[in-house]
């Protein structure tokens, strides 16, 4: 009985706290393919500054490492299983549509996520996905979690697509790649973190398949320029686009991106420290 009653308190908590944003604190995760892991780092440095979100929304592998983090894993300890991975994984082929199936991404969230569950998180997470029946986003927010997951994930061309309920679904971030429309009635804080920069690339670096990704990348990054204007702080990663999208191989480096960046942007915004639960002197 008393186990039923703390779950009744908890959901009502929760509800209360979606109809009422006053005080909550969303983070948004722009995809990015493996710049993703430089979310990291700016997660992390958000934390050590004392800056806790619990709503949390996200696009292709801001979706990913979203829902690893709403889970209630801290932001290091992802990035210590994401050194440890074997990201052959990512190549295996697909007959699909697509180069590659999405094996890696779904034991990433085997391993954090067992439960499969929006619902069992610590934290609220929506999750951006593109329906091409429909030709449009979609944001979710419940029910069974990996597969909408690895459906926002699933870059054109280079991971097959979902199939759920009957739609084929693909990255998300090729509409709207920074949803902050899903937490911008829900938070009175919203803070968006992009790792798509497009600085200028030399002509060695847009070899075979990294020029189709820089071509999908100058796309997405122009469905975040609305988005950005609707957020409370916003945190870009420019150093993060130096770095290939599939170059999956240089977590540290983009950890240490993100982490720097956030830094800096604290320093330069200390308006963000309202939002801190540290004390500030």
């Amino acid at each position: 009985m008393k186990n039923i009653l703390l779950v009744i308190l908890t959901l009502l908590s929760l509800r209360a706290a979606a109809e009422n944003p006053q005080g909550n604190i969303g983070v948004v995760l722009s995809g990015g393919a493996a710049r993703g892991f430089a979310h990291l780092g700016v997660l992390q440095a958000l934390e050590d500054y004392g800056i806790m979100p619990t709503y949390v929304a996200g696009s292709s592998m801001g979706a990913v490492l979203g829902a690893i983090y709403a889970s209630g894993k801290s932001p290091v300890e992802i990035y210590h299983v994401a050194q440890r991975q074997k990201y052959a994984h990512l190549y295996r082929p697909s007959l699909h549509g697509a180069l590659f199936k999405p094996v890696f991404l779904e034991e990433m969230l085997d391993h954090f996520i067992p439960h499969n569950s929006f619902d069992s998180l610590q934290k609220k997470l929506y999750v951006c996905m593109t329906n091409l029946n429909h030709a449009r986003s979609e944001i979710v927010s419940s029910g069974t979690l990996k597969n909408k997951v690895v459906a926002s994930a699933a870059i054109p061309f280079v991971f097959q697509p979902s199939v759920i309920d009957g739609f084929t679904y693909v990255d998300g971030g090729l509409l709207n790649n920074l949803p902050v429309n899903a937490l911008r009635d829900k938070c009175e804080h919203v803070i968006g973190i992009s790792v798509n920069s497009t600085p200028e690339w030399s002509q060695a670096q847009l070899d075979g398949i990294e020029s189709v990704l820089r071509a999908i990348t100058m796309v997405v990054v122009s469905t975040e320029l609305e988005q950005r204007k609707q957020c409370d702080f916003f945190i870009e990663v420019e150093k993060a686009g130096t770095i290939g999208l599939m170059e999956f191989n240089r977590v540290e480096d983009f950890y240490t991106m993100g982490y720097q960046a956030t830094v800096d942007y604290i320093k330069k915004t200390p308006e963000i420290l309202k939002l801190s639960s540290i004390k500030q002197p």
